[in-house]
């Protein structure tokens, strides 16, 4: 009985194998097959040269197969990029990811107060903060908590990545402004809700985007522009407009990293998964670069030439309280659409303000 068994045994172990390799051959094969180079595009209106670009160029992009790989992804990504205006400017940053004309871009919020009027709150609260980083965070903190900043996002079709915050915007112009008076009767590149900043001053606010400030201020179209400072070295702005005055407006949310919806529905969840955390690094590296340009710029600039000075923080006040309550017009607006302005405005000035900020108005008071 026993020398029966073993002889069927040892019939039996090269037919065992043959059915393992068999298996492994098929499960090789079909892993193959299910593994896909999938055809991306990342997309923007600005340069790399400009941080929240420069982060999706450097960072992003290569950064997305690497994460892959390291997680044993079975699936790549063959990347198209097409930076600075080359698939559409500034002013259709949210139709080119929503298009799908690039699947994973930046986004200019800042141009879409009517579109996206939650994602433009920190604009109706000038005067806040100078920290990247807060404004960041709770950039962040929204999307996770307010389900109505996520819903906007997926009516353009698009599904947020990251947080794009900026350091404090800056006046720059040809002729010195050394106090809100200054700006009566001047034409100032003020894009989107920045405009705001400027009722009751007596200034001409004029729409526009970073990369047509040179010749327009050259030309005569603007006397000025009020923007980031860490924007003004790459664009070259210091030559047509030397004199730099920092008013404490304070940093911003301007954009975020956004991708296309239909996009990120094709993807496998271990793609997705690593695009959540390529997300979440390319917030972090904006912030570092922005405070980082901020400071090294500020010296170049001086060396060649630009007049550097702050407003004092009496005229900061009074920039401040000269302005309409332009929050609380936002608001009323805003809320008769049925969406939750005055909670988003309450939760950004609340997280300021556990932070340890003391905005010079509270604009989140008397709503």
């Amino acid at each position: 009985m026993n020398q029966h068994f073993h002889r069927h045994s040892r019939r039996a172990i090269p037919g065992v194998m043959a059915a393992v390799m068999v298996a492994m051959i098929t499960v090789v094969f079909a892993a193959s097959l299910w593994a896909k180079e999938f055809k991306l595009t990342a997309g923007s209106s600005h340069p790399p040269i400009i941080p929240w670009v420069g982060a999706i160029k450097n960072h992003v992009v290569p950064e997305s197969n690497r994460k892959l790989k390291a997680m044993g992804s079975p699936h790549s990504i063959k990347w198209t990029e097409a930076y600075a205006g080359a698939l559409y400017n500034f002013n259709n940053t949210l139709e080119g990811v929503q298009d799908g004309l690039a699947d994973i871009g930046w986004v200019g919020t800042l141009w879409e107060p009517s579109k996206l009027p939650l994602q433009n709150v920190t604009f109706l609260a000038p005067f806040a903060t100078m920290s990247v980083q807060y404004t960041a965070e709770i950039q962040d903190e929204l999307h996770r908590n307010v389900p109505a900043m996520n819903q906007q996002w997926k009516k353009y079709n698009q599904v947020y990545l990251g947080a794009q915050t900026i350091d404090g915007y800056v006046l720059i112009s040809k002729t010195p402004i050394r106090s809100v008076d200054d700006l009566r009767g001047k034409k100032l590149y003020t894009p989107g809700p920045i405009a705001l900043w400027l009722q009751g001053t007596g200034a001409i606010a004029v729409n526009g985007g970073l990369p047509v400030y040179y010749n327009g201020i050259k030309t005569g179209i603007a006397d000025a522009a009020i923007l980031p400072g860490s924007a003004i070295l790459p664009f070259k702005l210091h030559e047509v407009a030397p004199y730099i005055t920092d008013p404490g407006l304070g940093s911003q949310i301007t954009g975020a990293l956004t991708m296309n919806l239909d996009t990120w529905n094709s993807l496998p969840s271990d793609m997705q998964q690593v695009f959540r955390e390529l997300g979440r690094e390319y917030g972090k590296l904006v912030i570092e670069r922005v405070t980082k340009n901020r400071i090294k710029h500020f010296k170049i600039l001086a060396s060649k030439g630009a007049i550097i000075s702050t407003l004092s923080r009496a005229e900061q006040r009074r920039w401040a309280n000269m302005l309409p309550n332009i929050a609380k017009d936002w608001v009323r607006r805003v809320e008769s659409r049925g969406l939750p302005a005055k909670l988003v405005l309450k939760a950004y000035m609340d997280g300021l303000r556990n932070r340890g900020e003391k905005p010079l108005r509270d604009w989140d008071k008397d709503l």
